[in-house]
């Protein structure tokens, strides 16, 4: 039984990191996926890592960020060159592998419902964003067509409750939420929470794409203000993204003499390098549609202060596993919260850290996806 895994980039954001986890866990149940990508990119070496099988096809999304990008202008040109172009060497090489079913991992790309249409098999969308709301983006002839597209797939995932209210009213298809898994057992049993023990500073983390609706500038300003109060506190940003708005992230921490007391690292490639770092990570999208940050501050048994919405608030049960704020104030008031109280560091990172098992290990995430996969895949010979 053939899978063949849509993306919409190459990178390792995200997206792909959880996409690499049910490639991880689908083949103990006797699939073998294949993973289709529009170019090269970091992406190429984890599968290869993996022994997954992968190949390169150009193809264009068709969800561009509304104004600012010139993707955005150009998108009726690139749906052309997807459909006369593009589908076509889709098409011929998802027969040639035998395709028996298409996986599309993210709500930006369309072309996996194109392919299984021309192909003739089940399709599954995979939805991982809110689209408009945390990355302002447009789809090509709007959301009208993307809930078309979605209402013939065979199943719809979402990543979270607050995905499924706002993403998937009025598509008529199957549904699933699904929190995505995030962590294997071995790499649970492997990774020591953190123990904070006490120390003469104290290291928030924000990580993740650098793009406004991160709010990473939100988490920065907030920063500087407990500095002031509290001169052993500490910022580390990790991530890549917007040029201009990394400018002005880095153009804010000169302004403001705070080169010493704030690591903007950049992109990681080892995300357990920053977590064993912090003492508390910050998740400030107002749009998070699940938060892989979250799951990974938990794991590492930190404390997380997260916007009161979406995602994040599923996640974090407010004074228990951390925080949730809704305002700039109460963000400041709980980041000052942890620097002076390490009882409650201690306590809310332990609570998160003993959730993770209960809802994020990848095989028991794998095996309840497959559930639902299995009876559109072809019944195995004896």
């Amino acid at each position: 039984m053939t899978i063949l895994f849509l993306t919409h980039g190459a990178d390792m954001m995200g997206a792909n990191r959880s996409m690499l986890a049910i490639l991880d866990g689908i083949r103990a149940h006797g699939v073998s996926p294949i993973v289709a990508l529009p170019q090269a990119g970091s992406l190429e070496q984890a599968l290869q890592a993996r022994g997954i099988a992968y190949f390169i096809t150009p193809y264009f999304n068709w969800a561009h960020t509304r104004y600012i990008s010139r993707h955005y202008w150009l998108n009726a040109y690139y749906q052309r060159q997807n459909k006369t172009q593009h589908l076509p060497r889709l098409t011929a090489e998802a027969q040639q592998r035998q395709v028996d079913l298409v996986y599309t991992n993210s709500s930006i790309t369309g072309m996996g419902a194109w392919l299984a249409e021309a192909i003739g098999v089940p399709h599954v969308w995979h939805i991982r964003e809110f689209g408009e709301a945390d990355y302002g983006l447009a789809f090509w002839k709007g959301k009208r067509a993307f809930r078309h597209g979605a209402s013939k797939a065979q199943l719809v995932v979402a990543i979270s409750h607050a995905v499924e209210k706002a993403v998937l009213d009025g598509i008529d298809a199957p549904k699933l939420t699904l929190y995505d898994g995030m962590v294997s057992r071995s790499d649970y049993a492997r990774i020591p929470p953190n123990s904070h023990p006490p120390k003469d500073t104290f290291t928030f983390l924000i990580i993740g794409l650098i793009h406004p609706t991160k709010g990473q500038l939100t988490a920065l300003r907030a920063f500087h203000q407990v500095y002031q109060e509290y001169p052993q506190a500490r910022l580390i940003i990790a991530g890549k993204g917007r040029r201009l708005y990394t400018r002005s992230i880095q153009t804010y921490i000169r302004r403001h003499h705070l080169t010493e007391v704030v690591d903007f690292k950049g992109y990681v490639s080892d995300p357990e390098q920053v977590h064993q770092q912090a003492d508390a990570v910050l998740v400030c999208s107002k749009k998070e549609g699940l938060g892989r940050v979250t799951v990974e501050g938990m794991l590492w048994g930190n404390p997380v202060i997260g916007y009161d919405s979406g995602g994040t608030a599923e996640l974090i049960d407010h004074q228990e596993t951390g925080l949730l704020y809704q305002n700039f104030e109460e963000l400041v008031q709980y980041m000052g919260r942890l620097l002076t109280d390490p009882d409650a560091v201690r306590t809310y990172g332990a609570n998160g850290r003993a959730k993770v098992p209960q809802h994020f290990f990848i095989q028991d995430y794998v095996d309840q996806l497959y559930q639902h996969l299995q009876p559109l895949l072809p019944k195995k010979t004896p």
